[in-house]
């Protein structure tokens, strides 16, 4: 029984070895999800990297669906927020150095992240489209009573004492 095939330290050193794969695979991931948000193509990415383009659009979509899941409908949000948040962060460091022109666009940042996560205001064009009056509502018909008097036409006439 000495001649065992997979030992219990040849198992654990497999297991070891795969988890360190599975890390660094996620991690060149992220790498590839950060060029492409800082504005690197795919091409150019995949150049650097020494693999073809269409690896790292795989592993671009894998970092997008496994990752960076938001309740968003369409995977484009993700790049967006992304790339958003990074514009956040640089005029975020640009206000905090003293460059008061960095207020607006920081603000603008902060509106366009708040519309993708569904905090800000709708577009203009649906607000205006809710900001115009509804149309009047039709006059109702008139009620009638039950118990009404009769015409004066028909009332008894009284005379005068």
């Amino acid at each position: 029984m000495a001649d065992e095939s997979n030992p219990p330290s040849t198992r654990a050193q497999e297991r070891k070895s795969a988890k360190a794969r599975r890390a660094y695979k996620a991690q060149v991931r992220q790498i590839y999800f950060r060029a492409l948000a800082s504005g690197f193509t795919p091409e150019q990415i995949a150049e650097t990297a020494g693999v073809s383009a269409r690896t790292v659009r795989r592993e671009i979509d894998r970092a997008i669906a496994a990752a960076r899941r938001l309740d968003a409908p369409d995977r484009y949000v993700h790049l967006q927020v992304e790339r958003l948040t990074k514009a956040l962060r640089l005029t975020d460091a640009a206000i905090d150095r003293g460059h008061i022109q960095a207020v607006v666009p920081h603000i603008k940042l902060v509106a366009a992240l708040d519309r993708f996560h569904g905090l800000g205001p709708r577009p203009a064009s649906s607000r205006r489209k809710s900001l115009a009056a509804p149309p009047p509502p039709e006059p109702a018909a008139p009620l009638q009573l039950t118990r009404a008097a009769p015409p004066l036409a028909e009332a008894p006439a009284q005379e005068p004492a």
